[in-house]
């Protein structure tokens, strides 16, 4: 007797239990699409407005659908989706109908356009918003916690790296402006400026500037530095010599100083400029 009392018991439970479910379907709201148990994803979500990408679909409404995507969280109408996305949805294929796709299509794109941003206002999920806030906090936490570990637990190091990079750059800046000025040419601001100071440097050597794309195109490059060097030196008046060790690695740093803080060669005048004086 106990154990039919039992079995009743449960089966009652169970019906019980039944009639909640079913109520609960019943009493949910109309317009509402109920998803499954895995939220439908898209690696490209192709709309009217603008493309998403790694999209999930947390909503579904008659009109709207809320989607979380790779920069953040939106929504997005129904009639802005592709009839294939709509279908892969749940949703009923747009009816065709001929001519109204040129006339209306417009209009719909400026509608939407108009709406998006509104609309993107007005629907949201808070909680997703939170959700998405505090990761990226804390993936910037992360981040600086990486560099500090990388500089030993601070970021002294790290800023006295970049202050000796700093003080590196302007005293090469200073260097290639006194070399300039000292084969009178005039620098421009392009010679405080990384890597397009090639070009004042290459209008000192009476080069070409489209030498400056030679510069970084492998083996051409040694021909283009060999070639500045020689015109360079030449422009200084100072001896060959003085371009083979400019060209040569270990002695190229003390020939460059030496360019640049030598004095100036004196300007020399052909002999027929100097007749041609004397004529006068």
């Amino acid at each position: 007797m106990r154990n039919v009392a039992k079995c009743r018991h449960r089966l009652g439970r169970l019906l019980l239990l039944l009639f909640v479910l079913i109520s609960g379907r019943l009493a949910a709201k109309p317009g509402t699409i109920t998803m499954g148990d895995t939220d439908p994803s898209f690696p490209v979500l192709q709309t009217r407005t603008g493309a998403y990408t790694n999209v999930t679909v947390t909503k579904k409404t008659r009109d709207w659908i809320f989607i979380i995507h790779s920069t953040g969280v939106c929504n997005v109408k129904v009639a802005d989706l592709s009839p294939e996305t709509r279908v892969a949805l749940g949703y009923d294929a747009p009816p065709k109908k001929d001519g109204d796709v040129a006339s209306s299509g417009s209009k719909d794109s400026s509608d939407s356009a108009k709406n998006h941003t509104l609309a993107q206002i007005a629907h949201f999920k808070l909680s997703d918003v939170r959700n998405f806030a505090g990761k990226w906090r804390q993936n910037q936490k992360a981040g600086i916690a990486e560099l500090k570990h990388l500089a030993g637990g601070s970021m002294l190091p790290l800023y006295i790296f970049l202050c000796l990079l700093l003080l590196l750059h302007l005293i090469s800046s200073t260097c290639a402006w006194t070399l300039c000025r000292k084969t009178h040419n005039s620098p421009g601001p392009l010679v405080w400026v990384p890597v397009l100071q090639l070009i004042p440097l290459l209008r000192a050597a009476n080069m070409a500037r489209v030498w400056f794309f030679a510069f970084f195109i492998p083996v051409l490059n040694i021909i283009a530095y060999a070639v500045w060097s020689v015109k360079i030196t030449k422009c200084r008046g100072k001896s060959p010599w003085v371009a083979l060790w400019l060209i040569l690695p270990p002695t190229s740093g003390l020939a460059y100083l030496y360019l640049v803080l030598s004095a100036s060669a004196p300007v020399t005048m052909e002999s027929n400029e100097v007749m041609a004086l004397e004529t006068a």
